[in-house]
């Protein structure tokens, strides 16, 4: 079997050349690819088909889209979702509940209500100042943020008297969003 490979491989190279073997080799896989298209034809426009049927029947038994909301009604939705400013008193005796959890004072704070003209919300932001380990101060505010879904903190800034002391000087900053009238 060898011999006779062999023998046609001399034959093919006397006659061709290098080149002309080398192109015959090259055409064979083109032939193949030529000669397998009208199946592979037949086979994709079976599966057009078959897709086509499949939204159609999927697109009967799907519940119509609900309606797309304006961006007034998107805006609406957004706004309701907060509470009124009638409840940021419960809110900060809320905050000075978790606050003497974690054992912490709360001497003093400042306190600011914005609202910017024709704006459907209003801010009311807290600035405590905090003395105590880390721990209890990443806790706090953790516990605060938990409690609240409508409390952001934009501000936690801590300070060492000394390297060698555990207790930070800290300033939180947390800002309330309520809904106005």
């Amino acid at each position: 079997m060898n011999r006779l490979l062999n023998r046609l491989w001399q034959r093919a190279v006397r006659r061709l050349g290098m080149p002309g073997v080398v192109a015959l080799l090259l055409l064979l896989p083109l032939l193949a690819i030529v000669l397998s298209l009208p199946r592979l034809e037949s086979q994709s426009d079976e599966l057009r088909v078959a897709l086509a049927t499949e939204l159609e029947v999927s697109a009967r038994q799907a519940p119509p889209a609900p309606p797309r909301k304006s961006r007034v009604e998107l805006t609406t939705d957004f706004v309701a979702g907060f509470p009124f400013i009638e409840q940021s008193s419960s809110d900060l005796e809320k905050v000075f509940a978790l606050a003497t959890q974690r054992k912490l004072a709360l001497p003093k704070g400042d306190y600011q209500l914005k609202q910017e003209p024709n704006a459907p919300l209003l801010t009311y932001t807290v600035s405590l100042p905090l003395r105590s380990e880390y721990g209890a101060l990443k806790d706090f505010a953790a516990d605060v943020l938990s409690a609240l879904p409508h409390v952001s903190m934009d501000e936690m800034r801590m300070t060492r008297a000394d390297a060698g002391s555990s207790v930070l000087d800290s300033m939180v900053r947390f800002t309330f969003v309520y809904r106005s009238r």
